[in-house]
């Protein structure tokens, strides 16, 4: 719901990358500017006040994390060069030597830990790291962070990007810049619709393949591909599951997908639709894989869980969700409800082509259930404001696990002091479901921490405040003669590696 809903949310990150062809790569490059094309504009290059997908995207080339998640889920060190779990509550880490920041001087300890405070004094990146207590430094490169959360919920935080490590340098005496110790610094941001990045040669992992990046927004979708195919743009994201075919087709173009760590569900209001036997004929109604085929081309994953099988915590459903009309017109006929005394309910979307479709089938699905369901479409905006008031029946929502860690996607999601705007718009309240969540949150086991989530999930499958659609894929348009786009399922892709062909 945050990312979407405006937006920040993991054991296997089997994001299984496909490529349509094999190329020859040079380990040269020969290019040296690459230009992406992004559906939205990005909204600042300071990661700790938007985290939208399209400023996430940009400020990725810019700013680097203490640490990254690796293929297997696993934290790798990335500004850091090791971490050392001292206590339960307290976790040390130590600095790589000599990295640098844009402006030249070098990253220190004191430089991170006024970083993570300005992410503490933000609305907006405050939550996820908002169990520090205490940060110390220990020396230049050495620093002691006290917290009341598990270490490992915070160093999957640690990897997100609104957490991106930042300076503020003084401009002159009413403004400051922020620069990164990134692959790529700011040239140009503009107002955003086209963003030049130059590359920033003392990168500490390595120079960068090429000189100039290039972020362009081309809102609508058939614009992106004709983009690709005339040579104006080498990139681009979010592209849709019926413009595969035409990628595939066309000499030159080819396109990567990867399981990404959003999924889309809805969330039923558990004040207004308090009989979970209503819920679950709802859920019965619905016909995902006919939704599936008719939206996304049979392309996205039907979903099982609120958190997609790359996320920590994720643990398979003992259900198989599939439609079974027969079952929900039992469920509603013992309630009361038929052909003529239908169950009138309002569902509420943001404004976006593909889900006004799948409102529209699910609108279908749930007639034939004896539910007469109007969609309501908001603006995005308008409607975060109205859906966190709790005045909806349900509503059509997508959630990005961004830390990889189930703590940023259950706790949202179903913890009672998340209710309406931080993410929990099912207004679900459950003490067991509380606690587990509580747990998960304090004990530094793994093993503890699966369990709880597992039966949290049992509970979630039961009550259905929640009701999963479809595991979330990302799809990248690409010219052909570029290779080793480092893919990352939150949509913050590694660009200053790229490859070309001869």
């Amino acid at each position: 719901m945050k990312k979407v809903f405006a937006c920040i949310f993991c054991l296997a990150l089997f994001f299984a990358c496909e490529k349509k062809e094999e190329i020859a790569v040079s380990t040269e490059s020969h290019q040296q500017t690459v230009t992406v094309a992004l559906a939205y504009k990005p909204k600042s290059f300071d990661p700790s006040k938007h985290t939208d997908s399209a400023t996430m995207a940009v400020t990725k080339q810019i700013y680097s994390n203490l640490f990254s998640l690796g293929e297997k889920g696993d934290i790798l060190p990335e500004l850091a060069e090791s971490y050392k779990i001292i206590s339960d509550s307290v976790l040390e880490i130590r600095l790589k030597k000599g990295i640098l920041f844009h402006d030249g001087t070098e990253m220190k300890a004191e430089d991170v830990i006024a970083s993570l405070q300005r992410n503490l004094d933000s609305p907006v990146s405050h939550v996820l790291i908002s169990p520090i207590q205490a940060m110390k430094k220990i020396d230049d490169y050495q620093m002691e962070i006290t917290s009341n959360a598990s270490p490992s919920i915070l160093l999957h935080n640690f990897t997100h990007g609104a957490i991106a490590i930042t300076k503020e340098v003084p401009m002159n005496e009413d403004q400051v810049n922020l620069v990164g110790t990134g692959p790529f610094r700011v040239k140009r941001w503009g107002n955003g619709e086209k963003v030049e990045l130059e590359a920033f040669e003392d990168f500490f992992v390595q120079k960068p393949n090429f000189q100039h990046l290039i972020f362009t927004t081309i809102p609508e979708n058939a614009n992106r591909v004709i983009a690709l195919e005339t040579g104006e743009i080498d990139l681009a994201y979010d592209i849709i599951p019926s413009d595969l075919t035409l990628l595939t087709e066309e000499k030159g173009l080819t396109y990567i997908s990867g399981l990404s760590f959003g999924s889309d569900f809805l969330s039923i209001n558990t004040e207004r639709m308090k009989d979970v036997d209503i819920r679950r004929a709802l859920s019965l109604a619905i016909d995902r894989t006919g939704i599936n085929e008719a939206v996304f081309e049979g392309k996205q994953n039907l979903a099982s869980s609120i958190l997609p099988p790359n996320v920590f915590g994720y643990s398979p459903s003992g259900l198989s969700f599939s439609q079974n009309l027969k079952e929900a017109r039992k469920i509603m006929k013992e309630k009361g409800y038929d052909e003529k005394h239908p169950l009138s309910l309002k569902m509420y979307i943001y404004e976006e082509p593909s889900r006004r479709q799948i409102s529209e089938i699910i609108q279908a699905n749930l007639k034939e259930a004896f539910m007469d369901v109007e969609v309501v479409s908001l603006e995005v905006s308008s409607f975060l404001q109205f859906t966190a008031q709790g005045k909806h029946d349900f509503l059509l929502g997508l959630w990005y696990v961004s830390s990889g860690d189930a703590d940023y996607g259950y706790y949202p999601l179903l913890h009672s002091s998340s209710k309406g705007a931080p993410g929990n718009r099912a207004f679900y309240d459950n003490p067991k479901v509380d606690h587990l969540l509580d747990d998960a949150r304090r004990t530094p086991l793994e093993k503890q921490r699966l369990k709880d989530y597992a039966e949290v999930q049992k509970i979630v499958e039961k009550e259905l405040p929640i009701f999963p659609l479809f595991y979330k894929t990302y799809f990248i348009g690409i010219r052909n003669h570029i290779s080793n786009l480092g893919f990352d399922p939150r949509g913050s892709h590694s660009l200053y590696n790229l490859q070309f062909s001869k």
